[in-house]
This record gives C-alpha cells, sequence and structure tokens, in this order.
C-alpha cells in the first residue's frame, strides 16, 4: 500500500489528517484495493507534515489492529 494523498485540516490541539492509500503505487485509479481515512491527530509541541504523517499512519495502524483482535474474539473467529 501507498500512501497516495494527504490533508491536514485544521490548527490547534488536534489537527484532522486525510489520508488515502492504494496498492497501485503509480495510480489511485488503478488501485483494486484502497482505504480512505480521516483521523485526530493531537498535536504535541512542534510538528512538521512528517510528524503529523507519522502519527496520523501510527493512530489508523493501532486503530484497524484493535479492530481485528476484536474480529478473533467475536463470532469470526
Amino acid at each position: 500500500m501507498k500512501l497516495h494523498q494527504f490533508e491536514m485540516h485544521g490548527v490547534g490541539r488536534a489537527v484532522l489528517v486525510h489520508i488515502v492509500l492504494g496498492d497501485n503505487e503509480a495510480d489511485l485509479a488503478a488501485s483494486r484495493q484502497w482505504l480512505e481515512a480521516t483521523v485526530e491527530v493531537p498535536v504535541k509541541g512542534t510538528m512538521d507534515e512528517d510528524g503529523l504523517r507519522t502519527a496520523a499512519m501510527t493512530f489508523l495502524r493501532d486503530t484497524l489492529n484493535a479492530e481485528i483482535a476484536a474480529l478473533r474474539s467475536g463470532p469470526l473467529g
């Protein structure tokens, strides 16, 4: 998966970060699988774009891992 879009919305204690990932590295429109999400990233100190991108991807990863773990303990697991 490759990050195709990264947009920041708002300024303050938290920033909304809109990210789009796709499985085709060259063109999102050609991706067969893609993921689009908007996550709220708490701002800690001075964060540049790379820091916000890393924080957003980490938050998304942790959220997806928790959802997958919940599926394993439910009726599908």
